[in-house]
């Protein structure tokens, strides 16, 4: 695909795009331009792909060591769908971990499937006192196993904050189960590329997974990869049928390149190398704050790539505020609880040292603006009290009630804090206690 991107076309295109490879108002932007065209003759058609990108995704595939890896133009959550859409039919029962991604809600509305919700640890000391969820446990999952039967387990691993599940394990109870699993692995994209970090999910025993190679691997937004197991029982054809349901008919080819060279480079010595040296230097930087005070989510989180961090007696969401207030950084996401920094290709040395010395001078000069007046404990989502399924209730009447009328009353809307998209609320559920303080006064309830 960078072959035939790269070597001139000398021909008179009267198709889509019309701007003729140019940028006459986005000069900055014209590389992009230059490589930007439709499904011409020559080139290769991602939704059918016979030729280049055929071949530079069964590269992927050996990379990766899969049976098909996808390219996909529309993020992760295109994975998540098409995954959804070939495995799952109406009626069918899904086991979903509660902090996936909404997404995952989509492809439950558009698939029809009946979802029960399964809740990650959220009461070990790790959690109460970080205030994230955690992990997946594999015995209650087979405990839940034993008591229903399920066509999937849809489960995100790692978590934002880093958080990866025993996938190995999880994945054989589905398999004595003849549970098929998807794992939501966006944020670990570069994990088939270093011994440093986690095993990939794919490799695991997973029968689906996804990856943004935005999110820390190098990539421009929106690319991301759908992995299929060698041992997945769906032939290649049938998913990407399903991925045809959801892609758009005019897939960026600029992006469609920038994924094939992402994934050359991450496979690379060059990009290895890089890898190890981003490893190397969070490690170092990871010492020097703990040297300094702060606390680091450590053997709880395996991917050293994700920086997780806290300082006892302070409010962590002031701190976020003083440091983009007065130092210009910004954070993923901030709680009162943590702070998360997310790192990847592109993380240098330099950017971490800067951190570092912010974080450093806001605790000494800013800590009485950022102390908490008050230890607060967090508190988790409840379990959702689902009435109706997320299908059912998508197309439902719906009016307005006062936020003091709400509880107990079924939501038509969905409650998804941004970042990380998961879902606090969903249509179909009972409005709980809990929920209040992310409602507005008005409250949309289905219709009774």
């Amino acid at each position: 695909m960078l072959k035939l991107l790269s070597k001139k076309l000398r021909r008179h295109l009267f198709t889509t795009p019309t701007h003729s490879q140019k940028a006459p108002f986005l000069s900055n932007l014209s590389c992009f331009y230059k490589w930007d065209y439709s499904e011409i003759e020559g080139y290769d058609n991602l939704l059918n792909p016979k030729g280049a990108i055929l071949i530079s995704e069964g590269r992927a595939s050996d990379i990766y060591d899969t049976k098909k890896t996808f390219f996909l133009t529309q993020g992760s959550t295109t994975g998540i769908l098409s995954a959804m859409k070939a495995v799952l039919n109406f009626g069918d029962k899904v086991l979903v971990a509660r902090n996936c991604h909404k997404s995952v809600y989509s492809g439950l509305v558009l698939t029809g499937a009946n979802v029960d919700w399964f809740m990650p640890d959220t009461k070990s000391e790790m959690c109460s006192k970080w205030g994230i969820m955690g992990k997946i446990n594999p015995e209650e999952l087979k405990d839940t196993f034993k008591l229903n039967q399920y066509k999937a387990f849809i489960m995100t691993s790692p978590t934002y904050e880093g958080i990866v599940s025993d996938i190995a394990e999880i994945s054989r109870i589905c398999k004595e189960y003849g549970v098929l699993l998807i794992v939501d692995e966006a944020h670990g994209a570069l994990y088939n590329f270093s011994d440093l970090l986690p095993v990939p999910a794919i490799k695991l025993g997973a029968d689906f997974s996804v990856n943004s190679l935005h999110k820390n691997a190098g990539g421009i937004n929106q690319c991301a990869l759908l992995h299929v197991s060698k041992d997945c029982p769906y032939d290649w054809c049938e998913i990407q049928n399903a991925i045809n349901l959801f892609h758009t008919s005019s897939p960026s080819y600029p992006m469609i390149a920038n994924i094939e060279a992402n994934i050359s480079f991450l496979a690379s010595p060059k990009g290895k190398k890089e890898i190890e040296s981003l490893i190397s230097n969070i490690k170092k930087f990871k010492n020097d704050l703990e040297d300094a005070g702060f606390e680091i989510l450590g053997n709880d989180c395996q991917d050293v790539t994700k920086i997780v961090l806290r300082l006892d007696g302070a409010d962590c969401s002031k701190l976020s505020d003083i440091l983009f207030d007065e130092y210009n950084i910004e954070d993923e996401i901030s709680s009162e609880f943590c702070c998360l920094y997310l790192t990847g290709i592109g993380t240098k040395k330099s950017k971490l040292d800067k951190l570092k010395s912010a974080l450093i001078d806001a605790k000494i000069k800013k800590f009485d603006k950022i102390r908490i007046d008050e230890a607060k404990i967090p508190v988790f989502q409840p379990y959702p009290l689902t009435k109706l399924q997320p299908w059912e209730a998508f197309n439902r009447d719906y009016i307005y009630v006062t936020k003091q009328n709400a509880p107990l009353m079924l939501s038509s809307e969905m409650i998804v804090p941004y970042p990380p998209g998961i879902g606090i609320l969903y249509p179909g559920e009972a409005i709980q206690q809990e929920h209040l303080e992310f409602l507005s006064e008005d409250v949309g309830v289905i219709k009774p």
